[in-house]
């Protein structure tokens, strides 16, 4: 454990400039043990397969993998309701579909629209942190187009039906009882990948000058601080899953959010220097690097906060005694946050429970972007089908595969996800061809599955187009092992095009919104959290610490979200739009605004004044403006401020993003 969590630890300082972006990859979330026992669940249905010469039996194992993927972790109850859901839709899908399919050319087209779309009402579209485990409903529409493939009379419906069932119960059963993953591990590889991206962002801010060069306080503020509020934020996704060490794993965040509003705040105290920083404060900064390096390489969840990191912090705490500026300030907050870690009752013990949160109570009727997307993935199922069956492509079925995965609510995502599947399935397709090439016979294609199967499991929440390099050939085996044919590679090339194809065309065509109203949303969001967090950390006596640590994950959130919905519209060819452009510096300004309020956050021990009060009152009423501006595309005339002009950091950062938005919305709409 020791060893992977170092590894996760390395490996995840170098793909946080990924976070954000639309191949995020996340390495925290690799499961090794997840992917060793899906294969273990896949075996004895695989093996039965081979001895019985019974191919049909492998749907079980089928079953069984999908099982894992719609696996959510957490608790038994969420992990059983969650695979049971599953294993009923995708067993009543299969046997209509195989049965239905059986009836002729146009009922299959028939059944094939409607239950893909029914299985797509029950999909939900949250935003996501990453990759996450695939929805009942998505597989189960995946079930369908496997069904309407294997036409069978009612007795040969409920047959395969059959085959299904027991896979998916035998996986429920073999994951969820017989071997049960301690669900620590995650949490520890979350907390190492955190704590070595705190000590990146410790590292650049070590090594940063007073007045860089602009691109470097733009990697800090575009690259650092959302690689490591992604993770903090999907830390704290995780933690509300495990129902044994959440409260753990959560107070150990914390004291990671407190120590990245540290670093924030330090950033924007190099930034506005006018002279290098002191020997002294630079050893303060390498004292916190070797702090952080040593939390991220520990697995914290295993026991108590260790005694040498204690001493650790302890030490560092002292040094910070000994200077006044603005750097030690920071760096005693930081070290205040793990020496809190060690006392008693502050961090819950091993095992100790979490009272789960009771969910919303889900509001009546479907979601008009839930019926809309189904309408849409379900006529691309049905045209990918029939173009592949018009022209007597082999194995037309996976272009109709191809259509449901590939095609998103958000057209700009379509593209993106045709891209990761597209690199995937030509690393996957040549893995495949060496293994066909060389596979003599059933039993070695069995144990060539298992571990292909093993690796995708284990990859699913890492990358989408990492888990495709070992999911292509796992399932190019299986149809092979099912349906023996010739020309796999070619049939799985042509029916990628098709699929890919009817999805692009099936995403631009069909509801496909309109990408300025989404970018306006995200804008008005980010200012409207940016400044808010701005406004409280002004109030910071009247406003609790857990009310200033939501807010400003709100900000960083907001301006993540933002900085992808821009990403999104560059890869749709818009790479030279001016307005794009204007906006990255609006998206730098709300950075800037985020950390000058950490520093406020951070530094301020005074008593509360009447002036910040008022300022933080006339920064509510320009928030008002600068969204006004935004709506009416009229540039602000006079931001309001109070009588006395605020000229420190946060003041002039305020005034920076409102030039940076009057620049924007000059241009045409």
């Amino acid at each position: 454990m020791y060893s992977l969590a170092k590894l996760v630890s390395v490996v995840s300082r170098s793909t946080f400039r990924a976070e954000g972006h639309v191949f995020a990859v996340t390495p925290e979330r690799v499961g090794i043990a997840e992917g060793v026992r899906a294969a273990l669940a896949m075996a004895p249905l695989m093996v039965a397969a081979t001895l019985l010469a019974r191919p049909e039996i492998a749907l079980g194992a089928v079953a069984a993998f999908w099982n894992c993927l719609c696996d959510p972790q957490g608790g038994k109850a969420a992990r059983l309701k969650a695979m049971v859901n599953f294993t009923v839709m995708g067993v009543v899908v299969l046997t209509l579909a195989s049965w239905g399919a059986n009836w002729g050319y146009m009922a299959r087209l028939v059944i094939l629209f409607a239950l893909v779309f029914l299985c797509g009402l029950t999909r939900s579209y949250k935003a996501a942190l990453g990759p996450m485990p695939a929805q009942a409903g998505f597989i189960a529409s995946l079930a369908v187009v496997i069904g309407i493939a294997s036409a069978r009379p009612l007795a040969g419906a409920l047959e395969l039906g059959g085959y299904f069932l027991l896979g998916s119960v035998w996986a429920m059963l073999f994951c969820v009882f017989l071997v049960p993953i301690p669900f620590r591990q995650s949490g520890n590889l979350m907390l190492a990948a955190i704590f070595g991206r705190l000590e990146s962002m410790a590292a650049f801010v070590n090594m940063l000058e007073s007045s860089p060069q602009a691109d470097a306080w733009q990697t800090f503020d575009l690259v650092h601080r959302r690689g490591v509020r992604m993770s903090i934020e999907r830390g704290r996704a995780l933690a509300a899953l495990d129902t044994c060490n959440g409260l753990r794993l959560g107070a150990y965040i914390d004291a990671a959010g407190r120590i990245f509003s540290a670093l924030i705040a330090i950033g924007q105290t190099r930034r506005n220097a006018s002279a290098a920083a002191s020997e002294p404060s630079r050893r303060l900064l390498q004292a916190l690097q070797q702090l952080l390096l040593a939390l991220g390489d520990h697995p914290l969840l295993d026991g108590p906060l260790p005694d040498a990191l204690v001493a650790q912090s302890t030490a560092l705490l002292q040094e910070t005694a000994k200077q006044d500026n603005g750097i030690a300030r920071c760096v005693k907050f930081a070290a205040n946050a793990v020496v809190r870690l060690s006392a008693r009752d502050a961090v819950p013990d091993a095992g100790s429970g979490q009272i789960p949160v009771a969910p919303a109570p889900a509001t009546p009727g479907i979601d008009t972007l839930v019926w809309r997307h189904a309408i849409r993935v379900a006529l691309a199922t049905v045209v990918a089908f029939a173009i592949g069956t018009w022209l007597n492509v082999a194995l037309a079925y996976w272009g109709a595969l191809a259509a449901i995965i590939v095609t998103q609510p958000i057209a700009s995502n379509t593209w993106l996800r045709i891209l990761e599947r597209a690199c995937g399935s030509i690393i996957g397709g040549l893995i495949a061809a060496a293994l066909l090439a060389t596979l003599p016979g059933p039993g070695a294609m069995t144990l060539a599955i298992l571990p292909l199967a093993a690796v995708a499991i284990a990859c699913r929440l890492v990358s989408y187009g990492f888990f495709v390099v070992f999911l292509c050939p796992m399932f190019m085996l299986i149809s092979d092992f099912i349906h023996p044919t010739g020309g796999l590679i070619a049939a799985r090339f042509f029916n990628e095009i098709i699929g890919a194809c009817v999805g692009v065309a099936a995403s631009f065509l069909l509801w496909p919104g309109r990408n300025d109203d989404v970018l306006n949303a995200a804008i008005k969001a980010a200012i409207s959290a940016n400044m808010n967090f701005a406004s409280a950390a002004l109030r910071t006596h009247s406003v609790s610490i857990s009310d200033l640590d939501r807010l400003q994950r709100e900000a960083g959130m907001a301006s993540t979200r933002l900085e992808t919905a821009r990403e999104r519209l560059l890869l749709e060819g818009r790479w030279r739009s001016a307005g794009l452009e204007r906006l990255r510096e609006v998206i730098v300004s709300l950075r800037v605004v985020c950390g000058t309020a950490a520093v406020v956050e951070v530094l301020r021990d005074e008593e509360p004044r009447t002036a910040d009060r008022e300022r933080a009152d006339a920064y509510d009423a320009t928030t008002a403006q600068l969204l006004q501006t935004l709506a009416t595309r009229t540039p602000v005339q006079t931001p309001l401020q109070t009588s006395k002009p605020a000229d420190d950091d946060l003041g002039q950062a305020v005034h920076q993003l409102t030039g940076a938005l009057n620049h924007y919305v000059t241009l045409p709409a």
